[in-house]
């Protein structure tokens, strides 16, 4: 399935991000909550994962399974060639296996980061 990119003006921006913004099984397996600012832009796996970009700091990130985040993280990688930010600690690998660097951040959560595209 093809990543669709939104940003909160675009018309589908609620149909497909409202039950993410609603979900509970989201806000627990992140730790954190989404929220529709006007300035990020989202990438989206209807029903399977969501992640937003804020002036190219990685904002949100969410996926239902190691698949979803490597889709995910590769968009995201494509778009924006000097992505940072603070990612779950559970989508680890799959920010390692595109070539980002990881720090901790805190328990739950790490620090992403990319200076340039290879």
């Amino acid at each position: 399935m093809e990543i669709l990119r939104l940003e909160r003006g675009d018309k589908r921006f609620y149909d497909y991000l409202g039950p993410v913004f609603g979900s509970r099984i989201v806000e627990k397996d992140t730790g954190d909550r989404f929220y529709d600012d006007a300035d990020k832009v989202w990438y989206v796996l209807p029903g399977r994962g969501a992640a937003s970009v804020r002036q190219g700091v990685l904002r949100n990130f969410w996926a239902v399974d190691r698949e979803t985040a490597d889709e995910l993280v590769a968009a995201l990688w494509a778009d924006n060639p000097r992505l940072g930010g603070v990612a779950p600690r559970r989508y680890e690998q799959a920010f390692v296996s595109r070539g980002f660097t990881v720090q901790g951040y805190r328990k739950n959560f790490i620090e992403v980061y990319m200076s340039e595209k290879d």
